[in-house]
């Protein structure tokens, strides 16, 4: 079968960060020999290494270089094909779209998700409803909602809205199941209660689902700072959605493989969602990533488009944040490895992708925290420990060089800009987020050997 000019680009894009990653690995040494040289001027004693010390080392060295060099620059060509990738065309009719707000004690949001969503629905071509379903909130969300809805509606009767609630809480997928039966659209977009979207991103979300095919699609994730612009929490969220979605879930959407569409922005056909959550029991933690995995199983199409922005509220503090990434990674591990196990099975991309995954980021924190204990000890029995240490240095150095890079092109994929909002200088303080995502990625792994399968509220959790 002759291969098209194009698809061999592609191959050779692909394989640009395997050569750089393999040429830093075979040129560091030389070039940090040189420095430890002629820089420090300092010259290593030789001596024997021991052959457990040296592969130990070489092992590391090998793992985390062709990770940050060959692996993400994988990462970041897929991302680059896909943004390259027509996604909007203009549509001769525009179907009903019905906004499912599912909302739990969310008083201090919910009047900005709904004023954000009817102004949504004010730039959008198509009829529109808001539907907010209260799951049991046990604050002012009910009055909040209803009063915001009504003062709107008023000044556009275009947008129709229907505000529910549950006397109980009964969980975030029957909050959804409720929402989705009231809903006449043919499409439906979910928003998570404490999330905004952007004047644009209805319109964006359904130019590029119409015109694509998907069954579903989401678009890029902001955490908001209200106002607390040198929270650092924040700060490093958003250097992490940045590399997440601005380049990994983008590059998904090459493959129409996106794994979630999460609560904060995501667009549906409404016959899609309405049979998953009528005819499935959806019982994890993270209702997203399993609605979308079942999307994937049913042959459906999932994307992601970077230019529509939802603005969502982020943990503030260590508490709620750690709370936060327990539910989703012991959700993913309950999702993938328990109720949708089978993918994995398939000869598809997004087995390729669940694979990586399972691969890189769970058995990979198996080896991150097997050199957090190592390097001490590597240290200890080096043959020469000066020489040791100022190998780490520089390599330490050439690491952060490399993240800076990295971190550019994400802040330019997701936001359009190298530099932008000057969360550059957040950066060196990245590796304390990795740091509570390794951690909370053990805690996961461990939890769920022993039965847990995540929990919603902190206060479960507490």
């Amino acid at each position: 079968m002759k291969i098209p000019k194009s698809f061999k680009v592609h191959y050779i894009a692909f394989a640009i960060p395997l050569i750089l990653a393999l040429l830093s690995w075979l040129y560091f040494p030389i070039a940090a020999q040189w420095i430890i040289t002629h820089l420090f001027g300092y010259t290593a004693t030789a001596q024997a290494a021991h052959p457990v010390w040296y592969w130990l080392l070489r092992f590391f060295y090998t793992w985390y270089t062709f990770l940050a060099i060959g692996i993400a620059g994988i990462w970041i060509v897929a991302a680059f094909f896909a943004k390259k990738t027509p996604t909007e065309t203009k549509q001769t009719f525009y179907p009903m779209v019905s906004f499912v707000v599912p909302a739990y004690n969310e008083e201090k949001h919910i009047a900005n998700c709904i004023t954000s969503l009817f102004r949504c629905a004010e730039n959008y071509q198509g009829n529109c409803e808001i539907i907010v379903v209260d799951d049991g909130s046990t604050d002012y969300t009910y009055e909040v909602a209803w009063a915001t809805a009504k003062m709107l509606h008023a000044k556009n009767p275009r947008v129709r809205y229907k505000i529910t609630r549950h006397m109980v809480n009964l969980g975030k997928a029957e909050a959804l199941k409720t929402g989705v039966k009231k809903a006449l659209g043919q499409l439906i977009a979910v928003v998570d209660g404490d999330s905004e979207w952007t004047q644009d991103t209805l319109q964006r979300l359904t130019d590029y689902l119409l015109a694509n095919g998907k069954s579903a699609a989401t678009g890029y994730i902001h955490p908001k700072t209200d106002g607390e612009k040198s929270n650092l929490l924040v700060a490093l969220q958003q250097l992490e959605y940045s590399q997440g979605l601005g380049i990994d879930r983008c590059a998904q959407a090459l493959g129409n493989c996106v794994l979630v569409v999460p609560g904060a922005i995501g667009i549906y056909d409404a016959d899609t969602l309405r049979d998953i959550l009528i005819e499935s029991t959806i019982c994890s933690v993270t209702e997203d990533s399993e609605i979308t995995l079942e999307i994937h199983k049913r042959g459906g199409k999932v994307g992601y488009l970077s230019a529509a922005r939802s603005d969502t509220d982020a943990p503030k503090r260590l508490k709620p944040l750690w709370h936060q990434r327990l539910r989703w990674l012991t959700g993913w591990l309950h999702n993938t490895i328990g109720i949708h196990i089978d993918l994995f099975r398939k000869r598809s991309w997004l087995s390729a992708l669940l694979w990586y995954s399972l691969i890189f980021e769970y058995v990979g924190a198996f080896v991150d925290l097997a050199a957090i204990a190592a390097f001490p000890l590597l240290f200890w029995f080096a043959p020469d420990r000066l020489h040791f240490a100022y190998s780490l240095i520089i390599f330490a150095a050439y690491g952060l060089l490399i993240s800076i890079v990295n971190q550019a092109i994400a802040l330019k994929y997701a936001y359009g800009k190298l530099r932008h909002d000057r969360l550059f200088k957040y950066t060196p303080f990245f590796p304390f987020l990795w740091l509570i995502n390794l951690l909370a990625r053990l805690r996961s792994m461990v939890a769920y050997m022993f039965g847990s399968r995540g929990t919603w509220h902190l206060a479960e959790h507490s």
